[in-house]
């Protein structure tokens, strides 16, 4: 009989927890395409295999997947081998007769290897399923760059255009579609591409759900970026890789959300997206107008959002006067001059705030506002020095907890809290820790 130690029971017990997290990311994720990217250099890595696994588990739990890979590491080793010059300007190689040759006999090779990898990974456990495949092919229509600042590129690219609609049939039947840093003209001239440009260009025009850079650079970086604090903050800095401008062009043509991981996290795609906090940086296009602390001149339209919910007995009923009392308390998701979100943070102690009168306008409660102002929120709760948040509803538990909040009693309210306690409501009281 096997002795079980506290160790197993403790690695059982992360196991588990991590399925309970994961179990509405499961179902969120199914069926959305994810555009997953990393350079050549990757390929040539240790930890290359373990990622490889992981994109078979994303395609085995429902997510249409698109990889795009590059190759210049590749190229350049065998250009060192025949001694060629490498001739690299603005992050773009100069592509002459000789070195298009390499890259598309580079490019060829490694092509194969990827399918070569995928293909074993899916036909042996855990996954073993017959339905997926790795296909890949001529999907790009590209250009030459030609002369830029002087400079003749020769035989480098840019992206044309992407075969999206062959792309998204191949998707719907379950395969997983691999792009190369390769693309053609209609007169069949090769062009090479930088990897990036094809990534962002094929998540903007098949409308991908998200954008993936698996890189091998180290990135120091807040967790959650939005795009106007990329533009006007981050990339100031002109020391940083020309990767996060890739980024801030994907966001600004509509990509809504951009992931950087690095490659030695082991498990990275997995835990960034099937966990709640993820483990790498999320980059997000500017969904709404505005999200801001609210001010007396919103008055009106934290009204007109949160007056059916009153009528209806979800939310207490606020006067005019109580809520202009209280504006500074409250804060709203404003797009185009109308208040589509908001919620509230009372302090009740030293360490307790209360979330309160969180509401989302119904045409936009699938854009992730209720997430924005969560977030938002506990910004200025941290920013108070305070422990945890506090919930009362009555109709979003489940909602609530799939955000991290925990089930409390009545009894575990601050006492500001407890004395107001309306037991006729018998709302259900949650914590988070922030």
């Amino acid at each position: 009989m096997k002795n079980t130690t506290n160790t197993d029971i403790k690695n059982n017990h992360s196991r588990v927890d991590f399925f309970r997290e994961a179990a509405p990311y499961i179902h969120l994720h199914r069926g959305k395409i994810f555009v997953i990217a990393f350079s050549g250099g990757l390929i040539d890595e240790p930890q290359f295999d373990r990622i490889i696994s992981d994109i078979a588990i994303l395609s085995a739990l429902g997510a249409h997947i698109i990889i795009v890979h590059g190759a210049r590491s590749q190229i350049d080793q065998r250009l060192q081998k025949l001694n060629y010059p490498i001739d690299i300007k603005n992050d773009l190689r100069i592509t002459d007769t000789a070195t298009l040759k390499i890259v598309k006999q580079t490019i060829g090779a490694l092509r194969v290897e990827i399918e070569n990898k995928l293909g074993h990974v899916l036909n042996r456990p855990p996954i073993i399923n017959d339905e997926l495949g790795v296909l890949s092919g001529n999907f790009i229509t590209a250009k030459p760059v030609g002369v830029f600042q002087g400079v003749d590129y020769q035989h480098t690219g840019k992206v044309r255009k992407i075969n999206t609609s062959l792309i998204q049939s191949l998707l719907d039947q379950e395969n997983i579609v691999l792009l190369s840093s390769l693309g053609f003209s209609p007169t069949g001239e090769a062009y090479n591409l930088r990897y990036e440009d094809v990534a962002s260009f094929v998540a903007i025009q098949i409308k991908a759900d998200k954008l993936i850079f698996i890189s091998q650079n180290q990135y120091s970086l807040p967790r959650e970026i939005s795009l106007q604090d990329l533009k006007t903050n981050i990339l100031q800095d002109t020391s940083k890789c020309p990767l996060l401008n890739d980024i801030a062009s994907a966001l600004s043509q509509g990509v809504q959300r951009v992931h950087l991981l690095n490659d030695h996290q082991n498990g990275g795609l997995l835990l960034e997206l099937y966990t709640r906090d993820g483990i790498g940086t999320m980059f997000t296009a500017s969904l709404y107008d505005e999200i801001r602390q609210a001010t007396i001149d919103d008055v009106s339209g934290i009204i007109d959002l949160i007056t059916p919910l009153e009528e209806k007995g979800i939310l207490i009923k606020r006067s005019r006067e109580q809520l202009e009392l209280e504006i500074n308390n409250f804060s709203i998701i404003k797009r185009d001059g109308k208040v589509i979100g908001c919620a509230a943070l009372y302090e009740m102690d030293e360490v307790t705030a209360e979330l309160a009168c969180l509401v989302i306008h119904p045409d936009y409660r699938t854009s992730g506002g209720g997430d924005a102002l969560i977030k938002f929120i506990t910004k200025i709760a941290k920013k108070n020095n305070l422990q945890r948040l506090l919930v009362l509803t009555t109709q979003s538990i489940d909602w609530f907890k799939e955000r991290g909040f925990m089930m409390g009693e009545v009894e575990d309210l601050p006492a500001k809290k407890k004395a107001l306690y309306n037991f006729q409501r018998n709302s259900k009281v949650l914590f988070k820790q922030v």
